[in-house]
């Protein structure tokens, strides 16, 4: 791969075409793949060129966008399939096909593209594009459309999709039956997306059209082909929360492992099962519970990157297992009085994560009050750690004192040190730790559940 100058993209092709004809010697060259074009997109500085590595996309190369808006790539040997190129590594961009040989002049404008000289596999790539855009287009903005237009676009785009799936034809074996794994995975992907992102208004399930009761399969995604998609991750991720969403009830009434066993279940292909499996790490907040969770599937994880995959979330989660030391944060009280948390050793310690701003901390607080009183008197401190920003840090203090919070409170100023260690991003948020200052878990039950106290009572029996 070859990383191209704004300045010189024609220049820089012919040197690439050169190079790589000295480098092959004597005796029949494979023929370089070039991919260029221009952006309609008058902002881009830099466009990513991004291959498909077991189901997650992968940066393999970059192209500066010089003034008149052309990029260009000069690939050697390129694996044949489904490449992306995107104006930022996080976001998937557009797809395209690349084999050995190509000439691919394209002309980019949004997630879509114009073949203006190329391939034959890119042509049919474009038209499928075309007659899906109104049903994969849509979803991907925030309420841009609400059901009561989308569903009957939806309805009325199915009988062209599948008419074209039906009709879809191509003498590339390889591009015909990645094609035929794409487009379900496109059309799926996005009815389910519009579904789960927020909108003005939303749907009850009667009024859902009967294209949703199809998607859900007793075996999804049995064909290795899947693994060659770069949106199949996110389509992992979004069926499971899809399944959810249509059986609430039954789900609802099975506990954490069963719900990620029967997820794990609903798909055939082992290398899908590895994917479901590493997507959902992150889950797991502490060494010992990703242990419980995943030990039973580890027989899943065959291939380097899948174990790599996993032993690098596991590697990031070790420093957070049972009975290594807390992190010694600190934080200032109401009173302007500096705390530290290894001024509290001598007692298990509560530590309660919370915001003034945050709906689902401020539920927890009556529960978590009424567990103080029951506590009171006993080896435990109540700690509360505010990450509100520093322009509310007087409204942190009039809510503490409105509301007669106890124990320590501790304001942090923002997603702090404290955060950032424990890898928090979402709150409420509880841990325990044991009167030593080690850690017993930095995810623990919320106060309005039994859990909390029965875990906390334990820790108190053992002296």
């Amino acid at each position: 791969m070859k990383r191209l100058t704004s300045s010189m993209l024609p220049v820089a092709l012919c040197m690439a075409f050169t190079t790589a004809r000295a480098a092959a010697g004597p005796g029949p060259v494979s023929p370089i793949t070039i991919i260029q074009g221009t952006t309609a997109n008058e902002k881009a500085t830099k466009i990513s060129l991004m291959a498909v590595e077991e189901g997650v996309t992968k940066e393999i190369a970059t192209s500066e966008v010089n003034a008149d808006h052309a990029f260009a790539f000069a690939l050697t040997k390129p694996v044949e399939g489904f490449y992306y190129l995107t104006y930022a590594p996080k976001d998937l961009g557009t797809r395209i096909y690349v084999k050995a040989g190509d000439q691919l002049k394209l002309k980019l404008e949004g997630n879509s593209f114009d073949q203006q000289a190329g391939s034959a596999e890119n042509k049919l790539l474009q038209q499928w594009d075309k007659v899906a855009s109104p049903v994969t287009g849509p979803p991907s903005r925030f309420d841009s459309t609400t059901f009561y237009s989308y569903f009957p676009t939806l309805e009325a785009t199915m009988p062209k999709i599948q008419a074209f799936k039906k009709q879809f034809a191509s003498p590339n074996k390889n591009f015909s039956n990645l094609m035929k794994q794409a487009m379900d995975v496109d059309v799926e992907y996005a009815a389910m997306r519009f579904l789960l992102i927020p909108h003005s208004v939303h749907p009850k399930k009667e009024q859902y059209p009967a294209y949703y009761n199809t998607i859900i399969k007793d075996q999804k995604l049995c064909d290795d082909n899947a693994m060659k998609l770069g949106n199949v991750s996110a389509y992992i991720s979004m069926y499971s929360t899809f399944r959810h969403l249509m059986n609430s009830e039954a789900m609802g009434k099975m506990d954490a492992k069963d719900r990620f066993a029967q997820g794990l279940n609903g798909f055939c292909n082992e290398h899908v099962k590895a994917l479901y499996i590493t997507n959902s790490l992150g889950a797991y907040k502490t060494f010992d519970g990703l242990i419980e969770a995943i030990t039973p599937y580890q027989k899943y994880l065959v291939t380097d990157l899948e174990k790599k995959r996993y032993l690098d979330y596991e590697k990031s989660v070790r420093k957070f297992a049972a009975g290594e030391a807390g992190f010694n944060f600190s934080g200032e009280t109401p009173e302007g009085k500096q705390v530290s948390f290894n001024d509290l050793k001598g007692k298990v310690v509560v530590v309660d994560v919370w915001a003034t701003w945050c709906g689902p901390c401020k539920a927890e607080l009556p529960f978590l009050q009424k567990l103080e009183e029951e506590m009171e008197g006993k080896a435990v401190t109540f700690v509360g750690c505010s990450v509100d920003e520093a322009k509310d840090k007087e409204k942190w203090k009039q809510f503490v004192k409105e509301k007669e919070m106890k124990g320590v409170q501790m304001f942090v100023n923002g997603w702090s040190e404290v955060t950032k260690f424990y890898g928090i991003t979402g709150i409420p948020r509880f841990m325990v730790f044991d009167k030593e200052g080690k850690i017993v878990t930095i995810d623990a039950p919320r106060p309005s559940t039994p859990e909390l106290k029965a875990l906390l009572e334990k820790l108190l029996a053992k002296g």
